[in-house]
């Protein structure tokens, strides 16, 4: 009998699955059907789907992040390389600017000599190049025609006895250097230092004998000492080009640059230098900043001029306003008339060259 039940329950619980829990208190027995086993299982396989394809879901969102990081570093350096092309273009546009400033001065100049209004000739290449090989030919004439003046009123009171050649030589010597034309000033302002390298200017230390503020023992002093704070702008005082941009335990960082007609400029202790050997710079341009490397008690900027290589004193140069031809006095050691005679020729070989474009245009 007790055979027969076994066999009854064991037939029973063959489809079943058997779940024992067991605790202090005793063991329970729970059985489940066939298909709640299968269930189960299916749930499992479903559960472990879901965790899988979270898991992949999670890989996946975070390669994107990193991919996004990754771009947005490109952008930005992206970004950067156009601020500086954009600075670029602007610092371009600002010296069209300045030039198109010093054509119209120059064309100011014209209208006051000629009695011509450059407006009228705006629109026409021919008229505006004709006006201005017309003004250098009488301005050249003008000047012919004091030369012969001077030379009539030298043999009238005595003074004929030199030769042509040294009359030639001579005759710039014997006119006024205050009649020096527009051209002439242009020239001269744009190719010799002038004005000063900062915007704001104190002279704390001058050209000449001093003792050295660090080693307190008199020397003699290049240049002078402009009052600046660091990272203040310092600005090309001529046309020229960069000769050096170097470096010194005494004067820093320093820049160098070679002008027209002898002359030299220097700028040291500089905080950052802009330029670099062979850069052809014109009057205004930015260059670098003020600061304090090289032996020095504070920041300023030390400024020379030399002409032929030999220091000279940049105080008058530094007060030269276009214009004003005391300098031309004040200053010595400099030949004046030569230099001036040699901006002459430049001149009329620049009329030359404007009167065969003038009839290379008319042909055309």
């Amino acid at each position: 009998m007790k055979n027969r039940i076994k066999s009854r329950i064991k037939n029973r619980l063959k489809n079943h699955l058997a779940i024992t829990i067991s605790d202090v208190s005793g063991s329970k027995h729970f059985f489940l059907k066939t298909t709640a086993k299968r269930n189960l299982i299916i749930a499992s396989v479903v559960v472990l789907v879901i965790v899988l394809t979270s898991f992949s879901a999670n890989v996946f969102q975070s390669s994107s992040i990193a991919l996004l990081a990754f771009e947005q570093e490109n952008l930005s350096q992206e970004l950067v390389r156009f601020d500086s092309v954009v600075a670029n273009l602007n610092q371009i546009a600002d010296n069209h600017r300045q030039q198109v400033a010093n054509i119209n001065k120059e064309l100011v100049e014209i209208e006051k000599f000629s009695g011509v209004n450059p407006d009228d000739l705006a629109f026409s290449l021919e008229q505006r190049i004709k006006l201005i090989g017309n003004f250098y030919n009488a301005k050249e004439e003008k000047y012919a025609e004091i030369g012969s003046r001077v030379r009539q009123i030298e043999k009238v009171v005595g003074l004929s006895e030199k030769n042509s050649s040294q009359e030639e030589s001579d005759l710039a010597s014997r006119v006024d250097l205050a009649s020096l034309t527009a051209s002439q000033e242009r020239i001269l302002h744009d190719s010799i230092p002038n004005g000063y390298p900062l915007e704001r200017h104190v002279i704390t230390s001058h050209f000449g004998m001093r003792k050295h503020p660090l080693t307190k023992v008199k020397s003699f002093h290049n240049g002078v000492d402009l009052r600046a704070k660091t990272s203040q702008k310092v600005f090309a005082t001529a046309d020229g080009f960069i000769s050096n941009a170097d470096y010194s335990d005494i004067n820093g960082k320093r820049i160098v640059v070679l002008h027209n007609f002898g002359f030299e400029t220097r700028y040291s202790h500089l905080k950052e230098m802009l330029v670099s050997a062979g850069d052809v710079i014109r009057r205004g341009d930015l260059m670098g900043y003020s600061g304090n490397t090289g032996r020095i008690s504070a920041p300023h900027l030390h400024y020379e001029i030399r002409h032929l290589g030999k220091p000279i004193d940049p105080l008058q140069f530094l007060e030269w306003e276009f214009g004003a031809h005391e300098i031309f006095t004040q200053v010595r050691g400099i030949k004046w008339p030569s230099l001036i005679s040699l901006i002459n020729k430049q001149i009329t070989h620049q009329t030359l060259q404007l009167s065969q474009l003038d009839r290379t245009l008319l042909v055309k």
